[in-house]
């Protein structure tokens, strides 16, 4: 898996993302700004959906013979075994035999795959809201860290002058992750515009109470999430986030 990953036959994330939002028409001077904020959570939505669509088929034409072929190289003497087996009682029982040997291989790789799509997962979701971002014309400043991308908006200048006029987005595909470190370190930031983002549909009242109640900031979800949590005023939809609270906070830009 290494070695296919390396071959470069696999883009990036940043470039899935950036094939996903060209294949769409999701580019400048196709959609007006307006239009990505009032579309929010729309747009989002179909971006995270066709951008695993667009890895899934690079992971097809990469791994469909990249796979097999990595696989005879790695293990020659599995394939002559598997070719005598051919000979001897045909194409079913080598196959059987082939894969037999190959089983523990194919199970690394394909725990391989999954757990790449996981790490690939988060990646792509932070780049797909700045993606949307830009074309908004928000401004912001990326701060790479070692277990989150944390977006300032509009910068780090304007946040150090005035905490209460910037904002501080987290992302975070699922609740499932690390969030609970990443809240403790933007509680301390003593901002009152800390919004943490997910693309997690099964949020719980255990979430909304730790990271609501206790850490005071904003969980940013999809629209019919936010419908179960209408009563937690910390709980935003996408589309609340983006034609109320963002406006709100540009007004002082």
């Amino acid at each position: 898996m290494r070695r296919l990953r390396q071959t470069g036959a696999m883009p990036s994330s940043s470039a899935i993302v950036d094939e996903t939002f060209a294949r769409l028409g999701f580019v400048a001077g196709s959609i007006s700004q307006e239009e990505i904020l009032e579309r929010f959570n729309e747009l989002l939505n179909i971006v995270w959906v066709e951008t695993l669509k667009t890895l899934e088929a690079h992971e097809d034409r990469v791994y469909k013979a990249g796979i097999p072929a990595a696989l005879m190289e790695e293990y020659p003497e599995e394939l002559s075994t598997a070719e005598r087996v051919n000979s001897r009682d045909g194409f079913r029982e080598a196959t059987i035999e082939l894969f037999g040997r190959w089983y523990p291989a194919l199970r690394q790789v394909f725990l391989s795959i999954s757990q790449s799509r996981m790490t690939r997962g988060g990646k792509d979701f932070e780049l797909q809201i700045e993606g949307l971002l830009r074309l908004a014309g928000v401004p912001f400043d990326k701060q790479e860290r070692q277990d989150r991308t944390d977006l300032i908006l509009p910068s780090v200048a304007v946040f150090q002058q005035n905490v209460n006029i910037a904002a501080v987005v987290s992302v975070k595909r699922t609740l499932r992750e690390r969030w609970a470190e990443v809240a403790e370190e933007l509680f301390n930031l003593r901002s009152p515009n800390v919004f943490l983002f997910t693309a997690d549909g099964g949020v719980s009242r255990g979430h909304i109470d730790r990271i609501c109640g206790r850490y005071k900031i904003h969980l940013v979800v999809w629209d019919e999430v936010k419908a179960r949590y209408n009563n937690q005023p910390l709980v935003l939809g996408y589309t609340e986030w983006a034609r109320e609270r963002l406006p709100v906070l540009k007004q002082h830009w």
